[in-house]
């Protein structure tokens, strides 16, 4: 019994000592469930805070798109005899369809005022069978759908909303268009070729930012900003980064978050328009970085050495990159991170097989989860 007792303890030590040399490394934590460590880890940073997670819960199918600016209900993209945009009350978490089609849907974004959605739904053309992407925009109501792109335009399928109500999105020509949900829309030609990949707009300095391949050298994607001049619709894009391979706008303090790739790892720097250069806050292996709606902390996704590639852990910090806290373990996310605009809640969408999924299908499928957090 003594040697019993003794060999329990030794255990008890050996795992006790295991965690905290790791820095309370999830060693027993399963792949891709959403389990909360609450200090950060794996970096070189500690923290004088805490996180401390209310609750964390599964609470729809699909990939989350966006939440309203009211905080009301978020969206979510869902596939499978048919195509449907879903609204989900964050409150009561009933689920409601919005549109229901059977061609697919890209990508969602409510409109300034919450009236309505932007959606990018790709069409094949009977005749041709060519593949083409559109914008269109429903009232909240499903009363009114209008398409914003014109036929000939093949829409980006990442686009963005403006403070004052446009639609910012790229075309198949590289053009950068600022449009409404009545249809009046202006047309913004760059200089240069860029293919472009994503855009975002800085209301306040009437300024596109975007992403593209170097016109120079395709095996790279560079941040780019072009500023509206004296009402000319052609654009003078400046270089602001190389290697970029993500990216986000706070609409509050017009503050730019980016992830910057080299060889070996990732950066995360900010920016704002009137600096000079960029500011590097943090170094790692990361995925996306994303600003809360007051601009004062950053989410972001991280790859671990101690998963696959596909697994990333989600994480917190300030805005200068100061106490970084993580969050969860590592997750198969297929989402941007989305925080709501007025509460400590944050929403995300993970990748699950059939077989975590509890289903018999032989499908992935996608689950959105809600996790309310406090700061300690």
């Amino acid at each position: 019994m003594k040697k019993l007792k003794r060999s329990i303890i030794c255990f008890v030590f050996v795992v006790t000592t295991a965690i905290v040399t790791s820095g309370c490394q999830n060693v027993f934590i399963p792949s891709n469930r959403p389990v909360v460590i609450k200090e950060a880890v794996s970096s070189a940073l500690r923290s004088s805070h805490q996180i401390s997670i209310q609750s964390c819960n599964e609470i729809a199918s699909g990939v989350v798109q966006d939440i309203s600016n009211s905080g009301n209900n978020i969206i979510v993209l869902n596939s499978g005899t048919t195509f449907t945009i879903d609204l989900l009350n964050t409150d009561t978490r009933q689920l409601s369809a919005f549109i229901n089609s059977d061609k697919k849907e890209l990508s969602a974004l409510y409109d300034t005022h919450d009236t309505g959605i932007y959606y990018i739904q790709k069409v094949v053309e009977p005749a041709s069978e060519n593949v083409n992407s559109q914008l269109l925009w429903t009232d909240i109501n499903k009363n009114i759908t209008r398409i914003i792109s014109t036929p000939e335009e093949n829409v980006n399928q990442f686009f963005a909303i403006n403070e004052s109500g446009q639609v910012v999105y790229v075309n198949n020509s590289n053009e950068l268009i600022l449009a409404d949900s009545g249809g009046n829309r202006t047309v913004y030609q760059p200089i240069r070729d860029y293919s472009i990949l994503s855009v975002d707009y800085i209301e306040d300095e009437k300024g596109f930012v975007f992403m593209a391949y170097d016109p120079a050298k395709e095996e790279k994607t560079n941040l780019y900003y072009a500023k509206i001049e004296d009402g000319s619709l052609e654009l003078s894009p400046s270089l602001v980064v190389e290697n970029v391979i993500n990216f986000d706008i706070n609409k509050v303090t017009n503050q730019v978050v980016f992830i910057k790739n080299s060889s070996e790892y990732q950066t995360i720097g900010t920016w704002k328009t009137d600096d000079t250069k960029t500011t590097t806050i943090a170094t790692g292996n990361f995925g996306t970085a994303n600003f809360t709606p007051n601009g004062e902390n950053i989410f972001y996704s991280q790859y671990s050495a101690n998963y696959d590639s596909q697994s990333q852990s989600i994480w917190m910090m300030n805005a200068n990159g100061d106490n970084p806290l993580q969050v969860t373990a590592p997750l198969n996310l297929n989402s941007q991170l989305i925080c709501h605009p007025n509460k400590s809640i944050l929403y995300f969408s993970v990748e699950k097989n059939a077989e975590s999924a509890n289903t018999t299908e032989d499908t992935v499928l996608s689950q959105t989860y809600q996790i309310t957090y406090k700061i300690d």
